[in-house]
């Protein structure tokens, strides 16, 4: 075979070499290319749109549970300071308190009041813990009234002591305003006179309930 033939013949063999990378370039890799880049973009917009939803559903979570607490707080306030008198929850609270303390209550008068916003009871307060929750919480409720117990009973001194503290700690607030204490003379023995005895006492307390009004 001649020089020129075999130099004829390499060039064409380039060529159809190059047509077809052409044609592979063209044909194949251009359009899987293409494809290619769609789906990043796809991935792309699917991405920035997973994370516009985690934002929204962290906002979402975050009124969900900022609204939780708020139902947290009032239905404490509620408890400690309920809207209207509700009387007889107040009555059986007092009682409750009494029979785990070991005092006897003899008897019960309640007399109702509204007061104005903020007003606070008179007197000198036993039960300062009740007051200060009392104060804390006057400025997120309602105007406020309040129950007057005047409450006849007998124990001892220690039983007295330990009705103050539940008093103090009860889950809806309480002041103790006014406290009368007297000895019970004793009815038995020899002696013609009457003798107290020694830890048995005759008390009146000045219970204060408060409530939201309406």
């Amino acid at each position: 075979m001649k020089q020129t033939t075999k130099r004829l013949s390499s060039t064409l063999i380039a060529l159809l070499l190059l047509v077809a990378a052409f044609v592979v370039f063209f044909d194949l890799i251009q359009p899987e290319y293409t494809v290619v880049e769609g789906l990043r973009a796809q991935e792309e917009s699917e991405q920035l749109l997973l994370a516009s939803e985690q934002a929204l559903v962290k906002q979402v979570q975050g009124i969900v549970s900022s609204y939780q607490s708020q139902a947290a707080q009032a239905q404490e306030v509620s408890l400690a300071m309920p809207i209207g008198p509700d009387t007889s929850e107040a009555l059986a609270q007092i009682y409750g308190i009494a029979a785990n303390s070991g005092l006897t209550i003899q008897n019960v008068a309640v007399t109702s009041q509204n007061s104005g916003i903020g007003a606070s009871s008179s007197g000198d307060t036993t039960a300062s813990s009740a007051s200060s929750t009392s104060m804390a919480i006057s400025a997120v409720i309602k105007p406020k009234g309040t129950l007057t117990f005047q409450v006849a009973g007998i124990g001892s001194y220690g039983a007295l002591k330990t009705f103050l503290q539940g008093v103090e700690t009860n889950i809806r607030v309480f002041d103790v305003t006014g406290i009368g204490i007297s000895p019970i003379a004793s009815l038995g023995g020899s002696s013609s006179s009457a003798a107290p005895q020694q830890d048995l006492f005759s008390y009146t307390l000045t219970v204060v309930a408060y409530y939201q009004t309406s």
